[in-house]
């Protein structure tokens, strides 16, 4: 009877085998995890323009008023919104520095149910805004405090009064005052942005991170614009984000 010889491998060639592996692993892994990322990015932002639109249309429905009639937008998205908290002082949680002085950006924001944080700029001019690409229409940032809301004392959010339509030369609505705009970081409190959460002093602030103006690289914060109809991404990126590559 003839015997079969298996052969088997050397410990070198196992050793090269597993660091070809390794170098073929640590190539990918990277781009698999930042895929990965960009898509939970996508994801939240297309679910932060969802609940925004619902709280819009609870809004109409119930309460009988559009963004366009409501000069309190924070108190207006609140309502219709699972809020887990507010502050009325975002600098309290983080330390954010203004880029063009060095103060910090005392923001307001609330956080939801589900993760996400939206942020009402406060203090300063919509040409300060993130990602405000287009100087020539006017925008409301909700750069002012003062307001006096039902849910106790000031409004965090300050006032527009009321948010308009995109375009007021040629809108067919008769509108007249500009849209708002508002940020949301669809995961909350977590990296990338903001990157210090546990910093209250300006030695260890940070500024945000927001995506590439051509929306190549994305991160977890976005603008939104509010109309008097609706909530839509506002800016390249978050316009690449919510519609591209989708049919």
């Amino acid at each position: 009877m003839r015997k079969i010889r298996i052969k088997g491998f050397t410990l070198a060639e196992v050793l090269i085998t597993l660091a070809i592996i390794g170098v073929v692993a640590a190539l990918a892994i990277p781009s698999v995890i930042s895929n990965s990322q960009q898509m939970e990015y996508k994801t939240g932002l297309r679910k932060a323009v969802s609940v925004l639109n619902s709280a819009i249309a609870m809004g109409k429905a119930i309460d009988g008023e559009s963004p366009y009639d409501n000069a309190n937008l924070f108190g207006y998205m609140y309502r219709h919104m699972s809020v887990l908290r507010t502050t009325s002082r975002a600098e309290l949680d983080y330390y954010i520095i203004y880029p063009g002085d060095g103060s910090p950006w005392r923001n307001t924001a609330f956080y939801t149910t589900d993760g996400m944080k939206f942020e009402f700029r406060r203090g300063r001019t919509q040409a300060d805004f993130p990602l405000y690409e287009n100087p020539s229409v006017s925008v409301c940032t909700l750069a002012e405090s003062g307001d006096f809301n039902q849910y106790g004392g000031e409004s965090p959010g300050g006032s527009c009064g009321g948010c308009g339509s995109y375009g007021l030369n040629n809108n067919p609505d008769g509108t007249t005052k500009p849209p708002c705009l508002i940020m949301v970081d669809v995961n909350g409190d977590r990296g990338p942005n903001p990157a210090n959460a546990h910093c209250l002093e300006a030695e260890c602030s940070s500024p945000y991170k927001f995506s590439t103006p051509d929306g190549s690289r994305l991160t977890d914060m976005f603008t939104i614009m509010i109309t008097d109809k609706e909530a839509i991404p506002y800016g390249t990126a978050a316009q690449k984000a919510m519609y591209g590559g989708r049919k």
